[in-house]
C-alpha cells in the first residue's frame, strides 16, 4: 500500500513539475503564441465568442504564449498596442478604423523573438456614420464639407452618394474616410436629415439639415427687438435675412448699439421647456469677415436687464483665437454647459440654469490686445438637443 502511494506521489510531482515548465515556457516572451477565442471586453459578455468584429471595437484575444506579441493586424491594418494589455493569456486591443487593402478575414500576431500566428477573424466594415454638417443652412451651390467616419468610397469611381431631404442628389467633389466635399443642391429646401450611401451601406444624420427644433429667433421678424439694437440684412445671407454686427472693438470699451444682441422673449418663459442644461446646445450659423479681437460675451437672464456686470453664466466666443474663413457661413454650436464664465473671465465655476434662460444677450466686450474691428452675420439661433 505505502509503494502505491509512494509511486503516485512520484507521479503527481513529475506532473507538476512537468506543468510548471510548461507554464513558464507559455509566459516567456520566446514562447510560440496560440490564440484560443476572442471575446468582448464588456464582462457583461464575457461568454461571447466571436467570430466577426467591427471597425474601432475593443476586444480581448485569449490564448497562451502572448506575452511577446509585439504587433497585431486585422487584414493588413495593424494596430496599436498597449504593452500593459498584454499578459501570457490574454491581449487587449482595438481593432483599427482604417480599411484594409486586402481582405483576408483574418487576424495576425506576431511576437518580438520571430514568432507568429493568424487566428480566423472577420473585420466588419461599417456603414457610414455621419456626426456634422459644416455649415446646416449653406446656400444652394455652395461646396460644404460633411464629417463622420467610414466614408468609404466605391472602388468604380472613388465617391459616394449624398441625399439631402427630398431626394435632393448632391454633386460629390471628394471624399477621404472622415470627410465628404459636396455642392448643396438647388432642390435641397426641406428639413431632415442628409443620408451618405458608401461602398459599404447607407446611413442618416443625426443632426438635421435646415434644423428648426428650438428657434430662438431667425431674423425674418424682430419684434422682440425692444431695445432696438443690431442691424439686420439679407445680401448674401444663408436663408433669409440675418443679424449683422459690425463696428469698432477695443479693450473694457462699450460696444456701439449696432453689435449688441438683446433678445427680449415675447412669452417671458424659459427657452427650454423640458429635459437637464447638460442635453442642449446653443446653435447658430455665422458668416464671419473680420474679428481683430476682444471676446464675444454670450449669457442669458431672466429679468431683463441686458448686463454684462450681474451673475448669469457667460459663453466667451474667441472665432478670433480659432481662425475663421472668411466670406463662408458655417454652424456653431456651443454645449450650455460651457456657459460658466464671468465677464473678467477670473471664475469658469458659474452655472446656467433653465430658469435664467428667458432673454438671450450678445456683444463683444472684454480683454483685447487693442482696437479692432469685427463684421460678422448671425443668423438661426436656437436651442438644439445634443445628438
Amino acid at each position: 500500500m505505502n509503494r502505491i502511494y509512494n509511486a503516485a506521489a512520484v507521479i503527481a510531482a513529475m506532473l507538476a513539475g512537468f506543468l510548471t515548465v510548461s507554464c513558464d515556457k507559455a509566459s516567456s516572451p520566446d514562447a510560440d503564441p496560440q490564440v484560443f477565442f476572442v471575446r468582448p471586453v464588456d464582462s457583461a459578455q464575457g461568454d461571447k465568442l466571436l467570430t466577426e468584429v467591427s471597425m474601432g471595437s475593443t476586444i480581448a484575444v485569449i490564448g497562451e504564449g502572448l506575452a511577446g506579441v509585439n504587433r497585431i493586424a486585422f487584414n493588413d491594418q495593424v494596430s496599436k498596442l498597449n504593452p500593459t494589455l498584454v499578459t501570457p493569456t490574454s491581449i487587449i486591443v482595438t481593432v483599427p478604423s482604417t480599411m484594409p487593402e486586402e481582405v483576408t478575414n483574418k487576424m495576425y500576431l506576431s511576437t518580438s523573438a520571430g514568432k507568429s500566428t493568424e487566428y480566423d477573424l472577420a473585420v466588419i466594415i461599417p456603414s457610414p456614420s455621419i456626426q456634422s454638417i459644416e455649415c446646416e443652412y449653406a446656400p444652394a451651390g455652395s461646396e460644404v464639407s460633411i464629417y463622420g467616419n467610414y466614408f468609404f468610397a466605391r472602388e468604380s469611381d472613388g465617391l459616394v452618394d449624398v441625399t439631402f431631404p427630398g431626394n435632393a442628389e448632391a454633386e460629390v467633389k471628394s471624399v477621404t474616410e472622415t470627410e465628404i466635399v459636396c455642392i448643396v443642391p438647388a432642390e435641397a429646401t426641406i428639413e431632415g436629415s442628409i443620408s451618405v450611401t458608401s461602398q459599404y451601406g447607407t446611413s442618416r444624420s443625426s443632426f438635421s439639415w435646415l434644423c428648426s427644433e428650438g428657434i430662438v429667433t431667425d431674423f425674418e421678424e424682430t419684434s422682440w427687438n425692444n431695445w432696438n439694437l443690431s442691424e439686420f440684412a439679407s445680401e448674401n445671407g444663408c436663408s433669409g435675412q440675418y443679424m449683422h454686427l459690425s463696428g469698432s472693438v477695443g479693450s473694457w470699451a462699450w460696444p456701439a448699439n449696432q453689435i449688441q444682441f438683446f433678445y427680449v422673449n415675447p412669452e417671458g418663459a424659459p427657452l427650454i421647456s423640458e429635459g437637464e442644461i447638460s442635453e442642449y446646445s446653443l446653435v447658430f450659423e455665422y458668416c464671419c469677415n473680420k474679428w481683430d479681437c476682444t471676446p464675444m460675451i454670450i449669457w442669458f437672464d431672466a429679468d431683463g436687464a441686458h448686463s454684462v456686470d450681474n451673475e448669469e453664466a457667460q459663453y466667451h466666443w474667441k472665432l478670433y483665437d480659432e481662425g475663421f474663413e472668411a466670406g463662408v457661413w458655417k454652424t456653431v454650436y456651443i454645449p450650455l454647459t460651457e456657459f460658466n464664465m464671468d465677464k473678467e473671465e477670473t471664475t469658469t465655476g458659474r452655472t446656467l440654469s433653465v430658469e435664467d434662460m428667458v432673454n438671450m444677450s450678445m456683444m463683444p466686450f472684454g480683454a483685447a490686445d487693442g482696437p479692432g474691428e469685427i463684421d460678422i452675420m448671425i443668423d438661426n439661433v436656437r436651442l438644439v438637443r445634443n445628438n
